[in-house]
């Protein structure tokens, strides 16, 4: 018997892991939703609480308050946890949920209240012991399943508790060690999608942030708390629903509940396979009521149905199984009429048009003496062209004219907007945030430069003499120009690409914090400050 139920209820880790992830995926939405409306709130308070008290400059002043408040929150996610045990267990047994009472929304909160804080200290303590550890720790995970206010007093959640922790030792390690390397991939994921989101943001949509800048960044305490709090809220109620299985197998070694499951699910079962059977039956039997009482049938003349299939196939969907001739003949509508009397009248103005020129062509004959035979052979051999050929020839000489004035104005009117693009390129908006070193070459930021000194714009003439820079550095490939690039990452890449020309790196980053000085810290330009950068800028260009 002892090793029945060993095999019975004893299951190998990995099975029973499966078993609590077929329970997890099976159970209604709102058992989940009752896990994350505790566990959420706590994970968010403990992430502010752990930032404020790491970095707050006045976090002294509200310790307590905030212990307190960190406090409450621990308790309400051990008691959402608990219903959300409970929830998954009702669900496993296929037995009605309890309802929710004030007496037992009061157990739950006592029977937590008392039992899970004690855990932040004893499980920390049989870690360091290391042997006792799967123990205390099962326990805890047990007080959440036992724990739901449903019956029992504190003494009475306990014993059940630990007679359950003390089971299946080898199962429970083996168990935990899987959950636990799950936990780590998590984790790992985790952090590498927090790291490739800045990346993907910068690349897709242009985002720039700290984590794009310095991929590095993300290596601080707060970000590494956020991923241990992510992994916590994606694989502890996988961990909730093991020991729900263990302590689901564990009392049945006593109580057959396991049993009662069984045959509650076969009694499901036959009920789906006798309605599909009695299904399957009355479908013949429909089919042979019809087929033995066929329904009586009308007479329909002939006649009446023709005509109706003919008014049917009058409609104009069907238009198209009907001969060209028969389509023309019908009605037409006010459009087809109005085109069928403008295509009449220009004939008869064509008509009119070839009998005139017919008239002077023949005047034209009798005055050079032709003779009206002659005159004939001529149109006849002509086969009716000869008296169109002037208006043919002048047609095609107004045609070619009028191509050629197309092209004419297309070509004026490219012209001007080439002259017309030229002029605002080179005049670019030195105001706006927007401006690219390559809108112009090197020449023309120094001609618009020396332009904006003569006129005492004295700032825009050093943001034209910085943008000169650029450029002159752009065209050596010593630096890519883009609009998402600032002025440091400018700098960075310039030491790399010039790690040889010290002079060159010295000279553009002394120009660069006098053009940040001057355009972003609103220092004041003067003739002496250009004279530098100028000199700055000539150093530049000899490197």
């Amino acid at each position: 018997m002892s090793r029945r139920l060993k095999s019975d209820f004893s299951k190998p880790a990995l099975d029973l892991i499966e078993e609590a992830t077929h329970l997890l995926r099976g159970a209604p939405a709102g058992v989940l939703l009752s896990y994350y409306i505790g566990s959420l709130p706590a994970a968010l308070g403990l992430l502010y609480f752990f930032a404020d008290m790491s970095r707050g400059a006045f976090a002294r002043t509200h310790l307590v308050e905030a212990s307190l408040g960190m406090a409450f929150l621990y308790l309400w996610m051990k008691c959402w946890q608990s219903a959300f045990s409970s929830g998954l267990h009702a669900w496993l047994t296929m037995t009605p949920h309890v309802p929710w009472s004030w007496g037992r929304i009061g157990r739950l909160v006592l029977v937590q209240s008392a039992i899970q804080p004690t855990g932040l200290f004893l499980r920390i303590i049989a870690a360091q012991i290391l042997l006792p550890y799967i123990w205390v720790y099962g326990f805890y995970q047990n007080v959440g399943v036992f724990g739901a206010g449903e019956s029992g007093s504190i003494g009475e959640v306990v014993s059940r508790a630990a007679s359950q922790a003390r089971l299946w030792p080898k199962q429970a390690h083996q168990a935990l060690l899987l959950l636990f390397l799950f936990a780590f991939f998590v984790a790992l994921n985790t952090a590498v999608g927090l790291l490739v989101i800045p990346q993907l943001l910068k690349m897709f949509f242009n985002i720039e942030s700290v984590f794009s800048r310095s991929p590095g960044a993300i290596l601080n305490t707060t970000v590494l708390a956020a991923i241990g709090a992510l992994t916590y809220l994606a694989f502890d109620p996988l961990r909730k629903a093991l020991y729900v299985v263990r302590c689901f197998r564990g009392r049945a070694r006593e109580s057959g509940e396991d049993l009662r499951v069984e045959l509650k699910a076969l009694k499901l079962k036959a009920g789906k396979v006798v309605l599909m059977f009695v299904f399957a039956l009355g479908l013949p039997a429909m089919a042979a009521e019809e087929t033995a009482a066929p329904p009586a049938t009308t007479q329909v003349d002939p006649a009446e149905l023709n005509a109706s299939i003919g008014r049917v196939l009058e409609r104009r969907e069907y238009a198209w199984r009907m001969p060209r001739n028969q389509i023309d003949s019908q009605e037409k509508g006010w459009i087809g009429s109005f085109i069928d009397d403008s295509v009449n009248s220009l004939r008869k103005m064509l008509k009119m048009v070839r009998e005139k020129a017919t008239d002077i062509q023949r005047a034209i004959r009798k005055w050079f003496g032709k003779k009206d035979g002659s005159e004939e052979d001529d149109l006849a051999s002509a086969g009716g062209f000869g008296i169109a050929r002037p208006f043919f020839y002048a047609a095609i000489v107004l045609v070619v004219v009028a191509i050629i004035l197309l092209i004419r104005r297309i070509g004026w009117k490219k012209e001007a907007a080439a002259d017309a693009a030229e002029a605002e390129a080179a005049q670019p908006d030195l105001e706006s945030e927007d401006l690219v070193a390559d809108q112009l070459p090197e020449e023309g930021w120094l001609k618009l430069a020396r332009d904006l000194m003569a006129a005492g714009e004295l700032r825009l003439a050093l943001r034209a003499s910085y943008l000169a820079g650029l450029a002159h550095l752009g065209t050596r490939q010593l630096l890519t120009i883009a609009r998402y690039k600032s002025n440091h990452d400018y700098d960075r890449e310039l030491r790399r690409r010039a790690r040889q020309k010290e002079e060159l790196v010295a000279a553009f980053q002394a120009n660069m914090n006098a053009f940040e000085r001057a355009w972003y810290g609103l220092h004041e330009v003067t003739a002496e400050t250009l004279e530098i950068f100028n000199g700055n800028l000539e150093r530049i260009r000899g490197c």
